[in-house]
């Protein structure tokens, strides 16, 4: 238990500064904690909610952020989570695994590429 909570402060200090915290806490609850990736994934989403509230209150504080925008941005990301959530429980999980690796390796070379 102290261990997951150690390595989860840790994974939320790298997501505050940007450095893909959804991948290692994916990696970390599938390959450490043995959870299934959908269910791995699910945590992430949970955990990526609570960020992105806090952060929203921080920026709706400091007033960056313009309610049109951020009304338009929210829709579209709900419609779209609610498709990607039917495609994805149309696909395999064994290629679905493979998919999100691949697209962690992609994502991970483009931030090597681009520094």
């Amino acid at each position: 238990m102290t261990v997951d909570l150690t390595v989860a402060f840790l994974i939320s200090v790298l997501a505050g500064m940007g450095v893909g915290g959804g991948g290692l806490l994916v990696i970390y609850l599938s390959l450490a904690g043995g959870q299934e990736q959908l269910t791995a994934q699910g945590i992430n989403l949970l955990f990526f909610i609570a960020a992105s509230l806090s952060a929203l209150a921080v920026n709706l504080r400091k007033r960056a952020l313009r309610p049109g925008r951020l009304l338009l941005l929210s829709a579209a990301g709900a419609l779209f989570a609610v498709l990607g959530s039917a495609a994805a429980a149309a696909v395999d999980a064994a290629l679905l695994r493979r998919l999100f690796g691949g697209l962690l390796i992609l994502s991970g070379a483009a931030m090597l590429v681009k520094k």
